[in-house]
């Protein structure tokens, strides 16, 4: 019989609704002494089971007392804090569990057994915080209708072949904070490669990125590894992953982003290479994002300029990051010919101590900046007349910013603000120093009539802190005028 898909899922969706309808119609809790210490309450799609600080005993008890009742279907089964070192063969045989959570015990054990007969309805399994030393590859392999598998916060060491062959329809993968260090080239062989979607190899102790495993994903669509010890990035890293949207690299050792690493993830919307030791990256490092790239970050890492020469192919970029680093200098064309769609800057905890009248020209459609914790002195208000239109939130606090009427253009603009009822700015605290008598000032309550700042441009405070004079082309001719009247 040739094998049609279409009907097969047509009758798996069948057999959802009868299930559901049979959750809604016929579900009820057993008597709460023959589950006790467990719980039981009833939800939309079947009963809720939480048993919490007991052990393997109670918790036998319990399942037995379920299986008593007729249809019954478990949406939540949750096991959390319990001394159970091992997952028994049959404990649920005769019992609908959707979803299973062994949380925070003592597992160091699954037998092969323990899971095959909850392997038709089981979608999401949760084993995060126990003892396991390895994957329960066998225990697993049955589990075809497992979407969400979380091995997360375990003492796994390493990812043998075909680790997790069986789980054809497993969508989402989390092995974060675990004790990795490595992975077979066939770890992920018998995972449907058209299926899984998110993979989480976070927090454990790898120190190169697993090329060869990783190839066959090629409808992956976020990968993360933060938090490992991966101290280099190659070209042909990523050649398989082609569907990536998003790659998450941020707090390994990485020391350059070098040409063409990224090559083929043509379709990435998100890259994060926060906090790492970047002091370099190639001006071909983002060949291959320049169409979908629209999230980059770059903070915590060691860059001593804006890497714009990498950045100007990026035309879609909306989010730059480049926080903590040791940036001190940023030319005028730090943002040319990229920062038409930049919603979000972020340059706080830097070095820098001026920006050129002209850093933001390009920026047409800034909404945020931050440049909090810097060494500025002055902003003038040419520098931000060319965003202060789109900006709903500028940064400025933790700079050693001098009261001058440079800076009567923030109190208007954060009026302005207020009137739109934003509540972030409003909570800042922005101050400023009078040079004279070494007072602190709130910026948007700067004394601008007694600093002589009349309108635009019209007085100014010098660096030195005492007002000085720019009259008008307007008001030089009238003086002109008034004296040639006392000569005549």
């Amino acid at each position: 019989m040739k094998f049609n898909p279409i009907k097969c899922c047509h009758l798996w969706l069948l057999w959802a609704l009868i299930v559901v309808v049979k959750a809604q119609t016929s579900q009820h809790c057993p008597p709460p002494a023959s589950i006790k210490p467990c719980s039981c309450s009833v939800k939309k799609f079947g009963l809720d089971i939480i048993c919490e600080y007991t052990d393997h005993g109670h918790i036998s008890t319990a399942m037995t007392a379920l299986k008593g009742q007729q249809n019954t279907i478990i949406f939540y089964l949750k096991l959390r804090h319990n001394n159970l070192p091992k997952l028994p063969g049959f404990i649920f045989l005769g019992l609908i569990v959707q979803h299973l959570t062994i949380h925070n015990s003592t597992l160091a054990a699954v037998e092969e057994s323990s899971l095959s007969s909850i392997g038709k309805g089981l979608t999401q399994l949760d084993l995060s915080q126990n003892s396991l030393v390895a994957v329960p590859s066998a225990a697993l392999a049955n589990l075809h209708s497992l979407m969400i598998l979380n091995l997360n916060r375990n003492k796994i060491k390493d990812l043998r072949s075909r680790s997790f062959a069986g789980l054809d329809t497993l969508e989402t993968l989390n092995l974060y904070e675990n004790k990795i260090t490595t992975i077979d080239q066939d770890a992920f062989t018998g995972l449907d490669d058209r299926k899984l979607k998110r993979l989480n190899l976070g927090g454990n102790l790898l120190t190169d990125v697993p090329t060869v495993a990783l190839a066959s994903l090629d409808v992956l669509k976020k990968l993360e590894m933060q938090e490992n010890k991966i101290s280099s990035i190659t070209e042909g890293n990523f050649a398989g992953l082609k569907g990536l949207d998003s790659l998450v690299l941020s707090h390994n050792q990485i020391r350059e982003v070098p040409a063409r690493v990224f090559s083929h993830l043509t379709q990435m919307n998100s890259l994060e290479l926060d906090g790492n030791l970047i002091t370099h990256v190639d001006p071909d490092a983002f060949i291959g994002l320049e169409e979908n790239l629209q999230y980059l970050r770059l903070g915590d890492n060691n860059l001593h300029s804006v890497p714009s020469d990498a950045l100007r192919r990026l035309h879609r970029l909306r989010h730059l990051d480049l926080r903590s680093n040791n940036i001190t200098i940023l030319p005028e064309d730090a943002f040319t010919g990229y920062g038409d769609s930049i919603t979000f800057l972020n340059l706080q905890r830097n070095l820098i101590k001026h920006l050129p009248p002209m850093i933001f020209e390009n920026l047409n459609s800034l909404q945020i900046l931050n440049l909090q914790n810097n060494k500025l002195t002055h902003i003038p208000e040419e520098i931000t007349e060319t965003v202060i239109d789109t900006l709903t939130m500028i940064d400025i606090t933790d700079n050693p910013l001098i009261c001058t009427c440079d800076l009567q253009w923030f109190s208007g603009w954060l009026k302005n603000l207020q009137d739109k009822d934003d509540d972030i700015m409003s909570k800042k605290r922005t101050v400023c120093t009078m040079i004279p008598d070494n007072r602190e000032y709130a910026v948007q309550n700067i004394p601008l009539e007694k600093m002589g700042c009349v309108g635009k441009n019209a007085g100014r405070v010098s660096s030195s802190g005492f007002v000085t004079f720019h009259p008008s082309l307007d008001v030089i001719q009238i003086f002109l005028t008034v004296a040639m009247i006392m000569l005549l």
